[in-house]
């Protein structure tokens, strides 16, 4: 009889230690996050790695955790001999898994990515995305969602910069390429949004393959309608732009040239150039000094790479706030719910911005862009507006 009663408490023990076991795996909800081309043991790896710590262990020791569950970051390794690794990183879903987070910050990685994992019901939320397609057909891929705004947001900046300077009688040209489809359909955009201001913009279209076209641009330009000074907005690339450039210093021209392209280290010899960007002075204007500091006071990790720190909470922010819009607790979650609520959470902290993501879209509504000019091989801040993002086309 003792040896029955013995087995009968020794099952109930193991039934408790396994039930126990189970009830904390389900307390947990996973995130598989993909790491940056560097890695983990890198900058901005590091860093991402750091802050999402720190926000696991926020969310593990508070009241309610995540819709009354812990949640885990699993940090994925692609294989040491991948040349892809957005395509052979291994994308392991159980029904644990809520989303993925891409911190590639690399647009061919991420269009990988969007590849594998359009239409399923695990969202996949990118942590850059402005060079990346998330749409098909004008609408936004149900699963997929991103923190910047697309490409196009620099022509209604420049409209808007243009109208908040300028008056309609400010001579401004296009320069762009016909054969280059972003180039001839973000030079179409800009000229309707100049055009809705008031301004009278003149399209100068050539082929981005002969260099000379560059020159010959630059003089007719020059010479339009005898006016010695205005406004060329280049859709031209890199080289077209330096040239342009150039030929309007072998000119001594007048003429201003805002270049609708990412600023980048090549064009800090380009004096007076002008961009519009969205993340360009993040690093020393987006507020994310007070992200450093959070996460310094409250758990003393340190972080180097204020901005990538900032993307990693507002990701998960934005993660959060959709489960929050749901029945608490939530017990199993339901993936349909997730997605529709992803694409409608406001108020997410960036910085010193505070984003709403829009249904039509699946990225912010709107961001803060910043005017900057070169100066002294550097990029000055001239002025920040608040740009709304663009809807999606069919085709581009």
């Amino acid at each position: 009889m003792r040896k029955i009663f013995a087995s009968i408490v020794i099952f109930l023990c193991l039934f408790d230690v396994q039930m126990a076991f189970c009830a904390q795996f389900d307390w947990v909800w996973n995130v598989l996050v993909i790491p940056p081309s560097s890695g983990w043991e890198k900058e901005p790896g590091k860093t991402i790695k750091t802050a999402l710590t720190w926000y696991e262990r926020e969310i593990s020791e508070s009241s309610n955790g995540i819709g009354g569950h812990d949640i885990s970051f699993e940090f994925l390794t692609p294989p040491a001999s991948s040349d892809s690794p957005a395509q052979d990183i291994n994308l392991n879903f159980d029904l644990h898994t809520i989303a993925v987070m891409s911190f590639a910050l690399s647009p061919e990685q991420d269009k990988i990515l969007v590849a594998r994992m359009a239409g399923m019901n695990v969202p996949l939320l990118i942590a850059g995305g402005e060079n990346v397609l998330i749409d098909r057909g004008g609408r936004p891929l149900q699963n997929i969602f991103a923190l910047d705004l697309f490409r196009d947001y620099r022509c209604p900046a420049f409209a808007e910069y243009a109208r908040k300077n300028y008056n309609g009688d400010k001579r401004i040209a296009l320069a762009a390429s016909r054969f280059t489809v972003n180039q001839e359909r973000e030079a179409k955009i800009c000229y309707t949004f100049l055009d809705n201001e008031g301004f009278m913009p003149m399209p100068y279209w050539a082929d981005a393959s002969v260099r000379d076209s560059f020159a010959m641009m630059s003089e007719e330009i020059e010479s339009f309608e005898g006016e010695k000074a205005g406004i060329v907005i280049s859709f031209m690339g890199s080289m077209g732009a330096r040239e342009i450039w150039r030929n309007f210093m072998r000119l001594r021209s007048t003429w201003q040239l805002w270049n609708c392209a990412e600023p980048d280290k090549m064009y800090l010899s380009c004096r007076g150039m002008i961009f519009a960007d969205q993340n360009v002075m993040l690093s020393t204007l987006g507020g994310f000094v007070d992200t450093k500091r959070l996460i310094w006071r409250t758990r003393a990790m340190q972080i180097e790479d204020n901005v990538a720190a900032g993307r990693a909470v507002a990701l998960c922010e934005w993660l959060e706030r959709a489960v929050a819009l749901m029945p608490q607790p939530v017990d199993t979650m339901p993936r349909g719910q997730l997605l529709f609520n992803l694409s409608r959470v406001r108020e997410i902290p960036f910085g010193n911005q505070i984003l709403n993501i829009s249904p039509e879209l699946h990225r912010p509504a709107a961001r803060n862009v910043f005017i900057v000019e070169v100066r002294n091989k550097d990029y000055k801040n001239i002025e920040t507006l608040n740009i709304r993002g663009l809807a999606y086309v069919p085709g581009y």
